[in-house]
């Protein structure tokens, strides 16, 4: 169960439509929450294959230590920022 409070005027701006539907708030607030995390999974989703095909563009496997130095890279500002390019991958000094 999920209890939000809403401002006067769109609560009042809910009940009209809500109204003109023939539909509860509720329902139409629960719609509203499913099509926004739909849509942000799928945000989501779409950086990961992104992230995926970049790696496999750069000849990575999922043994490659590179992996690890982008994890390393999203939580040290310091570090290489996840900027990798053929110099920097494994097989490049070898």
């Amino acid at each position: 169960m999920l209890g939000v409070r809403l401002d006067s005027e769109l609560e009042e701006r809910l009940a009209a439509v809500a109204r003109t539907q023939g539909r509860s708030k509720s329902d139409i607030a629960r719609e509203a929450v499913r099509r926004y995390v739909e849509r942000h999974d799928e945000a989501f989703l779409a950086e990961a294959r992104r992230q995926s095909l970049a790696a496999a563009a750069l000849g990575w496997t999922e043994e490659d230590e590179e992996w690890e130095r982008l994890g390393v890279a999203w939580d040290d500002p310091d570090s290489a920022n996840g900027r990798h390019d053929a110099s920097n991958r494994r097989d490049a000094a070898e």
